[in-house]
């Protein structure tokens, strides 16, 4: 692996430790929208919560009305 394949894995798993740290206490639901805000796709949201991303769609769809 070169260097800026590894800096780039460093990267994303620093980023999901942040999003782990900012959703500590918050409700499902404001975890999801927490973690979204941050950039995170509903995919990578929902294996940050162990949440299958159906449910991260339907959370997010029921939020925007």
């Amino acid at each position: 692996m070169d260097d800026n394949k590894v800096l780039q894995e460093i990267n994303h798993k620093l980023n999901i430790i942040i999003g782990l740290i900012s959703i500590q206490n918050k409700e499902r639901d404001d975890q999801i929208m927490t973690l979204v805000g941050q950039g995170f796709s509903n995919k990578e949201t929902g294996e940050i919560l162990g949440i299958p991303k159906g449910t991260i769609d339907r959370i997010r769809a029921q939020k925007k009305k």
